[in-house]
């Protein structure tokens, strides 16, 4: 099955998700629909965009064993959102999360082929790392385990971010970084990308058990920054790559300004307790709102952005 015929039975289905059991947008199923266009749309475009020309091997063989799972796995995840926490949904849930290992198995291997240079494929590749991640996250929400600290919303949370600031951040970022190497606000974004997705949710999780806001606010504003900086870089993009067609440089004007806005809301989110009180941006409402607008304005139009723009603009690996 090629391509974009996964894209659209993953289209289809997502669709029939939101329309069947979305009924409002602070809701648990709402958080499920975010992370199943991640998993039935996104992730088969994003496999064009994330795959290394050099992976010989075994790494080719995973790659190719991971591209032709992942549409039925992506498609037991709505039966694991649609179900109650528990051992069942647990059980749908285990082949997506199965997936993404494999993604990071791939990841590892190729930073011990190539090292950590140059920084566009780096970041790419690191990204296969954090989204599994995201199925661990994944695993414990649907699950149902949770303590007086870690509450499933947080599960959610993180599940929620590792597959897009885990995963299609740092493949976006690489991406516009290999495009325009010698911009030192793009090669910074860059390095804040990586080192502030592990560490922001890292901070997430300290506070649930001890209080320390300020360090999770500092944290928070460290990847804003590295995110608003990716943003910058899609924006330039679309206004000086002129060879490149006006759909995808479209897409990529409306990915920057949906990243930059989205970023913003994370920074105002961590540091609510330092300042006046947001009370309409509790948890419920930060997922809704900063994960709507990073799932469809910002991480559906960049894939959809450099996959018009071709491979030439990918990662050179």
């Amino acid at each position: 099955m090629t391509i974009p015929h996964k894209v659209r039975i993953g289209a289809v289905a997502w669709g029939a998700f939101v329309l069947f059991l979305v009924t409002d947008m602070p809701s648990h199923h709402w958080t499920g629909a975010l992370l199943l266009l991640s998993a039935l749309v996104l992730m088969p475009m994003a496999w064009c965009l994330a795959r290394d020309l050099d992976d010989t091997g075994w790494a080719a063989k995973l790659w190719r064993f991971d591209l032709q799972l992942q549409l039925p796995a992506a498609l037991l995840l709505m039966p694991a959102f649609w179900l109650n926490p528990g051992w069942l949904a647990l059980v749908c849930a285990l082949p997506w999360a199965f997936v993404l290992g494999v993604m990071a198995v791939d990841g590892f291997l190729r930073i011990r082929r190539h090292g950590f240079t140059p920084l566009g494929p780096l970041c790419r590749d690191v990204g296969l790392i954090y989204a599994s991640v995201g199925g661990i996250w994944l695993l414990l929400e649907r699950s149902g385990w949770q303590t007086p600290e870690l509450s499933s919303g947080l599960f959610a949370h993180q599940a929620v971010h590792f597959h897009y600031f885990g995963f299609v951040l740092p493949l976006v970022a690489g991406l516009a970084q290999n495009r325009r190497a010698q911009c030192p606000i793009g090669t910074t974004a860059t390095v804040l990308v990586i080192i502030g997705v592990p560490l922001v949710s890292l901070a997430t999780v300290m506070t649930a058990f001890w209080p320390i806001d300020l360090l999770k606010s500092l944290v928070t504003w460290l990847l804003v920054v590295g995110g608003v900086g990716v943003a910058w870089q899609h924006i330039v993009l679309a206004v000086q790559e002129r060879t490149v067609q006006p759909l995808a440089r479209g897409l990529w004007f409306v990915a920057g300004v949906a990243l930059a806005v989205g970023m913003l809301l994370a920074g105002l989110h961590a540091s609510r307790l330092l300042l006046p009180p947001l009370p309409w941006l509790d948890l419920p409402w930060m997922v809704a709102l900063h994960g709507t607008l990073n799932a469809l304005g910002f991480s559906l139009a960049a894939v959809l952005a450099w996959c018009r723009a071709g491979r030439a603009c990918c990662c050179g690996r």
